[in-house]
């Protein structure tokens, strides 16, 4: 059984593309490193992730993607997926031996300090300079956290460690 603590979001469905089923998904992520047999994406359906089996896939430009799934094989198909979010499993992205975290597979995780509980959840990552920043929700407002004050990543319990530096909680 799909559980949503084992699913990363990679994106979201846009429209329909064509009359054949075929949508659009906007996404930062290369679909063609998704691995396993019959590669699949998650879309949750009246609360209940529901896997969809992934028949075609071109990309249509750096973001997007246009996506044949098993099942949607009509435009009123298509248009039920508009606007959801896309995920995949993250058994499908994270190999167990893989040492290197790929940056964007963090969002989700929860980011605990050191000398604290747990600080808030990762909503973004902001990888476009040399410094990587994680954008932590706190408290309902959105922080920003150096991605070199990670002293320890969990992924089974999707955990991050930060050592803060003194003063933090001041600025």
């Amino acid at each position: 059984m799909l559980r949503k603590e084992d699913l990363i979001e990679i994106g979201h469905f846009a429209k329909p593309h064509g009359i054949k089923g075929e949508v659009s998904l906007v996404t930062d992520y290369d679909m063609a490193s998704i691995s396993g047999d019959d590669p699949y994406l998650v879309c949750e359906m009246d609360g209940i992730p529901v896997p969809f089996f992934i028949e075609s896939y071109r990309p249509k430009n750096n973001t997007t993607a246009l996506i044949g799934l098993a099942g949607i094989d009509s435009d009123d198909k298509a248009k039920s997926l508009t606007g959801k979010p896309a995920y995949i499993p993250s058994d499908l992205f994270l190999p167990d031996d893989e040492d290197i975290p790929k940056w964007k597979y963090l969002r989700g995780y929860t980011v605990a300090d050191d000398k604290s509980e747990a600080v808030g959840t990762v909503s973004d990552i902001d990888d476009h300079t040399i410094n990587i920043l994680l954008k932590v929700d706190y408290k309902g407002k959105e922080i920003l956290i150096p991605a070199a004050l990670i002293t320890a990543l969990d992924r089974e319990r999707k955990m991050i460690e930060v050592s803060l530096p003194e003063g933090f909680w001041e600025i």
